[in-house]
């Protein structure tokens, strides 16, 4: 729980040692009792050197901004109204503590570490409008200690209303090359320049991973300018709802992290070329005497839980004949049916009449002058 604490991360990595890596100014930290007691004044908001955020340490949201003398709440919050910094100001920005202050945010999305971390709110400083970094926040994701991938924003802001949680991000590996990783934001047509940092922020990113052998965490950090500035960790990205496309993307995260798979063999352009392969493909028909004649299903994926996924579209029924007490949905039978090909260099997936039925077929020897679906088709219609 501490490393989940955005007050005790600060600490924890300060005490790290790693050269290179600033830990972002903490300007006060404050608990229900002072807010209560009335320690949470207009003097005080007005006394904190500008410009600095506030957000609390033991959940996601209610994150405010105060500069030039005003007051915004920008991300999950009561009122995200641009206000002068005066008495309305402090009446809502201690409105929204009081409310962050009594969540029990564990309760939300069942993420179990928050319930052991004390309620507090920390006021840091603001290192984006202080021109201190020209990009928001950069997530780097480790496993078993490993640097694997980043997310980078992608976009300047549209308007000056946008806040940086709502902008476009591209996913790199750590040679700053773009893999097809999607999550919970748009992406950008193009990539956008390498940090100067970048360097710098992977070796950091070595060091930090030794604290945390066997797990998963996501590293936030700010390098958009000269230095690199430590902001929090995290351990269940969007309260762990949304998964990652494709979804072999946490596959590899899972293997590292069981040692299943050797850090030694992801390298970047393993990431690369695993999460860009187009070998797993799926081509449909409409009926068993009507060859490839559907357009329903047709795709190529990098890992046959992306092309079974596919299979979703067409619910939950148990169908194919049989069942009985073993489930037998049309993903399941997909996965079934892709484990009798792995061996083959381009594996084939036809989905019958909506999947009514599914055959598989493997093919190897494929040249790159021919795509996955044109020579699953082609050897589809040859077949008796």
């Amino acid at each position: 729980a501490p490393y989940a604490d955005k007050v005790e991360a600060k600490n924890i990595v300060a005490n790290m040692g790693v050269p290179e890596l600033r830990v972002i100014p903490t300007l006060a930290v404050l608990d229900g009792e002072n807010v209560t007691r009335g320690e949470y004044t207009l003097e005080f908001m007005r006394g904190l050197r500008q410009p600095y955020i506030i957000k609390s340490a033991h959940l996601s949201g209610g994150v405010a901004r105060v500069y030039d003398d005003k007051y915004h709440c920008f991300k999950y919050c009561i009122n995200d109204t641009i206000l002068p910094l005066g008495h309305e100001a402090h009446r809502i920005s201690k409105q929204q503590l009081a409310e962050d202050l009594n969540l029990k945010y564990s309760k939300l999305g069942n993420e179990m570490q928050y319930d052991y971390i004390p309620p507090r709110v920390i006021f840091e400083e603001d290192i984006l409008s202080n021109n201190r970094t020209s990009t928001d926040v950069t997530f780097w994701w480790l496993s078993n200690g490993h640097p694997v991938f980043v997310s980078e924003q992608c976009e300047l802001p549209r308007n000056t209303g946008q806040q940086g949680f709502e902008m476009k991000r591209v996913f790199v590996n750590t040679d700053f090359r773009r893999l097809p990783i999607m999550f919970n934001r748009d992406v950008c047509d193009a990539l956008p320049p390498k940090p100067a940092t970048w360097n710098s922020q992977l070796e950091i990113m070595k060091r930090v991973g030794r604290t945390f052998p066997g797990e998963v965490v996501r590293v936030d950090v700010y390098g958009g300018g000269e230095e690199v500035w430590f902001s929090e960790f995290t351990f269940t990205t969007a309260g762990c709802w949304r998964r990652f496309t494709p979804a072999l993307t946490d596959g590899l995260l899972y293997g590292l992290m069981k040692g299943e798979i050797s850090s030694d063999v992801v390298t970047p352009t393993y990431v690369e070329r695993m999460l860009n392969d187009k070998s797993w493909v799926v081509i449909s028909t409409v009926d068993e005497g009507m060859r490839v004649a559907s357009t329903m299903l047709r795709g190529e994926f990098p890992s046959p839980v992306d092309l079974c996924l596919e299979f979703k579209k067409f619910g939950n029924d148990e169908g194919g004949g049989g069942g009985g007490a073993t489930r037998n949905t049309p993903f399941e039978r997909c996965i079934r049916k892709a484990r009798s090909v792995q061996k083959y260099q381009l594996r084939c997936i036809v989905s019958v009449a909506n999947a009514t039925r599914i055959r598989a077929f493997g093919m190897d020897g494929v040249g790159d002058e021919v795509s996955g679906i044109a020579a699953c088709i082609g050897k589809e219609k040859r077949m008796p």
